[in-house]
């Protein structure tokens, strides 16, 4: 069973055994706000301030006449040395504002996924730590429910260099795995200008195992060849997000071990390649549906990121729809993600 791997989705193992699959996307890109001019328009223009502080702009002078009825107008006198530094200082916080305090505040703003298990061409960067749990009610080809977590970290630009994400995926919480048994995962990311990205990945590089669970011996059933190179683009439909259905997301993507097709009795280290994909719909500003292909299976499910200002997202899912396993299975995940 396999929980979080990185900031894009959460990945499932084939199950041969017990495992039960986290196929969470719990913190994707989109889910973590990267998407930069994606979720939010550029800042307006500065105010125009000429007329009030650079000093009061002459009056054209009367027409003249015969009688003139009127005094001529008055030339307004220069403005002093500290009035001028004043307006100086002003025009340098409007062209510098200065740095907003975040000590109490979560970047960057939550949005709600476009993936449930598949991975995706964002990832996390510039110190992004996420966290993720995943409740599933039962695992393939048993009647046992069990939970996963994971914990990771993003590095790197994703936008002027390239981003990497190194995760750790608890993948049983001791039902079908000891406790505490997983693996580590890597990705590494580039942002294509403002609304695509590409990602190369490998997932369960290093393993960890504490022994048997409950219900289940403790060998790991995920492959250890799980490769994969995706990418994302984001479509949009409307440009205001606030607007129903504003973004379109499209993820397609080749990978080995976990994205071969479901064999139950296929060697764990079995090689070639399977293709994947996802479509995400912003259905409103805090909620998408996503619709996917593993390349075992079919999953659906909706995104919810409850609150504007702090990073929670909420996904429920149901996978193996088409019957990958012995029948359809509710996934839940919940996920933070936090810069340092």
């Amino acid at each position: 069973m396999m929980p979080l791997y990185s900031a894009s989705a959460t990945y499932a193992s084939p199950e041969i055994k017990s495992s039960s699959n986290n196929p969470i996307a719990t913190g994707n890109a989109a889910s973590l706000g990267r998407l930069s001019s994606t979720d939010y328009h550029a800042p307006t223009a500065a105010p125009i301030i000429a007329n009030n502080l650079l000093g009061q702009v002459p009056p054209p002078p009367p027409t003249p006449t015969d009688t003139p009825t009127t005094p001529p107008a008055t030339t307004p006198a220069p403005p002093s040395g500290s009035e001028t530094q004043d307006i100086q200082n002003q025009l340098n916080e409007l062209k510098n504002p200065p740095p907003q305090d975040n000590a109490n505040t979560f970047q960057p703003k939550s949005s709600p996924a476009f993936s449930i298990f598949n991975p995706i061409g964002f990832g996390a960067d510039k110190n992004l730590v996420f966290l993720s749990v995943s409740y599933q009610s039962r695992t393939r080809f048993t009647q046992t429910s069990d939970g996963e977590a994971g914990i990771g970290i993003g590095l790197g630009d994703a936008v002027n260099s390239i981003g990497a994400e190194i995760s750790y995926s608890l993948n049983s919480f001791g039902s079908s795995a000891g406790f505490g048994s997983g693996a580590f995962n890597a990705k590494l990311h580039k942002r294509i200008g403002e609304d695509s990205a590409v990602a190369i990945g490998w997932n369960q590089f290093a393993k960890v195992q504490f022994g048997g669970g409950r219900n289940g011996n403790g060998a790991s059933d995920y492959p250890n060849n799980s490769y994969y190179l995706v990418g994302t683009k984001i479509l949009r439909t409307v440009d205001d997000i606030n607007q129903p259905f504003s973004r379109l997301a499209l993820t397609a993507g080749v990978g080995s071990g976990v994205f071969l097709p479901f064999d139950r009795n296929a060697p764990l280290d079995r090689g070639g390649l399977n293709v994947f994909g996802s479509v995400g719909v912003r259905v409103a500003r805090p909620v998408s549906a996503v619709v996917e292909w593993t390349g075992q299976d079919l999953a659906a499910g909706v995104s919810v990121a409850p609150f504007d200002n702090f990073p929670l997202v909420i996904t429920p899912a149901v996978r193996d729809i088409t019957g990958a396993g012995d029948g359809a299975r509710f996934i839940l995940g919940a996920s933070l993600a936090f810069n340092f």
